[in-house]
């Protein structure tokens, strides 16, 4: 399962990935202080929790198409995505994932991760192809209380602890429909385990980060020990 052995689990992430803590923590910082996380002074940091979360290569080759909304790259695409999304959950930027029902929102979270994974001319993968693991991280970073990641190390975590029709390839499958799954059972792990319990394992860090480490060293043992992702 997802949660056994979940305090091992977090160390052995916390001493192999600091440089992921770092940036995430200074962007939950400022997450925090912000009402509306699709205010324009939380974009730029968006950029960087996705370069520092190893999407950079599908964002660009430069630093100003990245982050700089005029230039028509990455951040004019970016910009034009999270003002779409808005509309679809913007009421969920304040919920945790332990008061959410994913099912009962999954219109909208669907509608979301649709136009955020996309691929095609106006996506956000400037290489081409879609952003499947990319929309999970921007979700995330909007609201990291309430929206898990998923990568391959996720998929093959949930493929082996909750039969998440993932295929056990780099490529899994992502689809918005696995997505909610994993939501769910997300849900129920943590409330399983129980919230406060399941809070403390990790003091201080969103509730999904802390799921998303356990995802990560899960999955991780199932393949290899590197810290590495792909698109």
């Amino acid at each position: 399962m997802i949660t056994t052995n979940a305090s091992d689990k977090i160390r052995q992430f916390n001493d192999r990935g600091l440089h992921y803590n770092l940036v995430a923590d200074a962007v939950y910082r400022m997450r925090n202080s912000l009402a509306d996380p699709f205010a324009p002074e939380y974009f730029p940091y968006i950029v960087a929790a996705l370069i520092s979360f190893d999407m950079g290569r599908m964002m660009g080759s430069t630093a100003e198409s990245k982050y700089n909304q005029t230039t028509g790259g990455f951040a004019t695409r970016l910009e034009e995505k999270l003002r779409a999304i808005k509309p679809c959950i913007g009421h969920l930027m304040n919920v945790r994932l332990d008061a959410l029902s994913p099912r009962s929102e999954q219109e909208n979270i669907k509608a979301v991760y649709s136009m955020l994974a996309a691929g095609g001319k106006d996506g956000l993968n400037q290489v081409g192809g879609q952003f499947h693991v990319g929309a999970t991280k921007i979700l995330h970073f909007l609201n990291p209380q309430a929206f898990i990641i998923v990568d391959s190390n996720a998929a093959r975590a949930f493929r082996q602890s909750h039969h998440v029709d993932f295929r056990n390839t780099s490529q899994p499958g992502y689809s918005g429909e696995r997505y909610i799954d994993c939501m769910e059972y997300a849900r129920q792990d943590i409330l399983d385990f129980g919230v406060g319990d399941f809070c403390n394992l990790d003091a201080g860090v969103p509730i999904t980060r802390i799921y998303d480490k356990l995802t990560f060293i899960t999955g991780s043992s199932l393949l290899s020990h590197t810290l590495s992702d792909d698109g």
